[in-house]
């Protein structure tokens, strides 16, 4: 709740996924939705574009989001739900996602496993 900046009479709903690439489990996604932007998110929705849902069907305009890139330890739930083979750090990526407006709407915890984890960013200064 805290980190969707809502508060206790505020509800909000969890989507867990974990991702595979070329059948290995390297990737667990908690995405946090506030209810007064979705209220809900069909299956096939999750299953295939949670933004495609958003945008195309319920009109949203997603603005821009704001990363936090950190590492950790890895936790029980990681080595029980990825394929850390002889991993013990895990990179967690936080997610706060915004509409055009300023809402924030989405709150994301990534957890990859490090061997898999590339961080491309571009920055352009204007003089």
């Amino acid at each position: 709740m805290a980190a969707l900046q809502i508060g206790p009479e505020d509800e909000a709903f969890l989507l867990e996924r974990v991702r595979e690439i070329e059948g290995e489990k390297i990737i667990i996604d908690k995405d946090y939705f506030s209810r007064k932007v979705v209220e809900n998110l069909p299956l096939r929705a999750a299953q295939d574009s949670v933004y495609e849902y958003l945008e195309k069907e319920l009109g949203l305009k997603i603005g821009f989001a704001m990363k936090e890139i950190t590492v950790h330890m890895a936790t029980d739930e990681d080595y029980r739900l990825l394929d850390m083979g002889s991993y013990d750090m895990i990179v967690v990526v936080k997610s706060y996602t915004y509409l055009e407006d300023s809402t924030l709407f989405q709150f994301t915890e990534s957890r990859h496993r490090p061997d898999k984890f590339k961080f491309v960013d571009f920055a352009r200064r204007k003089l």
